[in-house]
């Protein structure tokens, strides 16, 4: 009985840090687009700053992080001349980082 509550304890146990840990995004890890969004769920100060930073990028697509130290981060990764290029923004429309996608 003791070995099956043991069990049983350790098992919760690491279901709910693997439900931590998936819920808290630092950074985006190279590979899946599990993060992508339509551009109609990126709150309107982050497109207006985007449109004024980029206002001749093509296609455009749309990634939200859940936290990045604390605060929602849309990152857009798109076309700026023949290079692709990655900005991030918090949602207020504040620009975080940018710089050209290797």
């Amino acid at each position: 009985m003791k070995k099956l509550i043991l069990a049983l304890f350790l098992l919760s146990a690491s279901v709910t840090m693997i439900g931590i840990c998936s819920e808290t995004v630092y950074a985006k890890s190279g590979g899946g687009n599990s993060n992508e969004i339509p551009a109609s769920e990126v709150p309107a100060p982050v497109k207006k700053s985007f449109k004024a930073d980029y206002p001749n990028a093509k296609s455009v697509e749309w990634e939200y992080t859940p936290v990045y130290y604390g605060t929602p981060v849309y990152t857009a990764s798109f076309k700026q001349g023949h290079d692709k290029w990655v900005s991030s923004y918090y949602p207020d429309g504040t620009r975080v980082s940018a710089y050209p996608k290797p």
